[in-house]
């Protein structure tokens, strides 16, 4: 019998839900909603939600009561980082530590969710999640309100990845509210924008002009960050949501691009009636429990961000065959009558058989002796152990320690920035930070460099070069030397 999938979706207008038997869809339908009952991907009025969720469950006629369920990407953050080689035992403590450092957010509030994705001689790579606590809390609240059983979670922009056939391209996924922008290099997503769209912004001649300045930035920023591979123009962009239905302005953005620009097609077989690019999510969802365990298009994250808290307790085997009181009394009084029986009848023969126990257990003792050495080994190899915990917990403190330095000089760099001056390019080597920009007047670069002087970073200032190009400005060089750091 083909495996049957319920995924659900809730946003900021509607509900979405999505029954596939097997790479067949079965049913769908979708619930508007009331302006303020979810807002920014948070469930505001549980209550109501739950009952509009039960009436769009119960006109479905579904049965089931678990589900794949799915959540905004607004206010969530991912980030592949990378790891030293480590013990298993402190690789969770290690991710937890660097996701502190890196996430720009205080841990506390969100949810982390992790997956190794490879293991190379650079270290171990690790795709973090991390999803706010309100933005969960109140979806999973009202799920289980309306008696349903999350089994899955998974954030939008990440389960779409999951749709491409190609390893590196880029996804652009429109709804009323909110589009998400995600870029996949080698089967991993990075970097993942969800924008929020103002409510006035109602045409397509007002939201375009927002989601292509936002991809352009993305893409320059994630090249600026690969420059040694970069995306080409011959990378696709796949769009989903309400732009896959607007051919003429997917024409107009690969115009501008100058990268195609093609509809996010369904790997399931949806029924002539069903607008798959408007359920393109719950689809992702489904195809993403059905390919569990298997290798489903490049991506190589898939992970299931539902909290631990959330997630369904394992059955209990005692539980299962608990037997009533009653039955369990009679069986233990029953099994006692035998046991006092069998003990009468053997009592003779288990005196003839002391001479052999007395010999075991001299056995048994020179066993315990073995064994309290070997104890007394592994304990010494505790030891050592702790003490390469301790050697690298060290190294990691002063790590954090030049990354701050190297944190605080950059961020003196940028504030002192005037607006008139504009950065090509920052360098660092050793105890020297060079800057290079334009200004518009040598007057400005003075005053940049005072400026710097003044915020008592950095111990020497010395202005490199200035040129002026002929109807653009002065190009400029600084060459910062920075204090030293333990």
């Amino acid at each position: 019998m083909a495996k049957k999938v319920v995924t659900l979706y809730i946003d900021d207008t509607a509900i979405r839900l999505l029954v596939t038997a097997g790479k067949r869809i079965k049913k769908w339908a979708d619930l508007p909603l009331e302006p303020g009952l979810v807002k920014g991907a948070v469930v505001i009025k549980e209550a109501e939600v739950a009952a509009k969720t039960k009436q769009l469950v119960k006109a479905l006629k579904v049965k089931t009561k678990k589900v794949v369920v799915g959540l905004s990407g607004l206010h969530s953050l991912t980030r592949p980082i990378t790891l030293p080689q480590l013990p298993k035992a402190m690789l969770d403590e290690a991710v937890i530590r660097e996701a502190k450092r890196v996430l720009p957010v205080p841990l506390d509030q969100f949810y982390i969710s992790w997956q190794t994705i490879a293991t190379t001689d650079s270290g171990i790579h690790v795709f973090v999640v991390a999803i706010p606590r309100k933005t969960a809390d109140t979806l999973l609240k009202m799920l289980y309100k309306a008696g349903l059983a999350p089994q899955i979670m998974d954030l939008k922009p990440l389960a779409l990845t999951k749709m491409v056939t190609e390893p590196t391209a880029v996804i652009v996924d429109v709804q009323p509210t909110e589009f998400d922008i995600v870029i996949m290099a080698d089967g991993v997503p990075q970097p993942i924008r969800t924008v929020p769209l103002p409510s006035e912004a109602q045409s397509w001649e007002e939201k375009l002009p927002m989601i292509r300045a936002d991809l352009d930035r993305t893409i320059k920023f994630y090249n600026s960050n690969n420059p040694e591979k970069p995306l080409v123009s011959d990378v696709p962009i796949y769009v989903s949501g309400e732009l896959a239905n607007e051919p003429e302005m997917c024409q107009s953005l690969s115009d501008e691009l100058g990268q195609s620009v093609l509809p996010l097609s369904s790997p399931l077989r949806c029924p002539e009636q069903l607008d798959p690019s408007r359920y393109m999510f719950n689809i992702s969802l489904a195809f993403k429990e059905l390919s569990s365990g298997k290798k489903a298009g490049p991506s190589v994250v898939n992970l299931n961000a539902l909290p631990t808290a959330y997630r369904p307790k394992p059955i209990s085997l005692t539980r299962i065959f608990a037997l009533p009181s009653a039955v369990i009394v009679v069986s233990l009084l029953t099994f006692l009558i035998i046991l006092v029986q069998s003990a009468s009848a053997n009592i003779a023969s288990m005196h003839s058989q002391l001479d052999i126990t007395n010999q075991l257990l001299k056995q048994k003792q020179l066993q315990r002796q073995e064994l309290m050495e070997n104890i007394a080994e592994l304990e010494k190899k505790l030891a050592e152990a702790q003490a390469s915990y301790n050697t690298f917990i060290t190294a990691l403190d002063s790590l954090d320690k030049q990354r701050n330095g190297v944190k605080g000089e950059l961020e003196a760099v940028t504030n002192n920035l005037p607006s008139t001056v504009s950065m090509t390019n920052i360098s660092h080597a050793g105890s020297r930070l060079t800057l290079k920009g334009r200004a518009s007047g040598e007057a400005e670069v003075l005053s940049y460099a005072k400026n710097l002087d003044a915020s008592g970073r950095f111990p020497e200032i010395v202005i490199a070069s200035m040129m002026r190009v002929e109807g653009e400005g002065m190009d400029f060089t600084l060459i910062l030397k920075t204090r030293g750091r333990d």
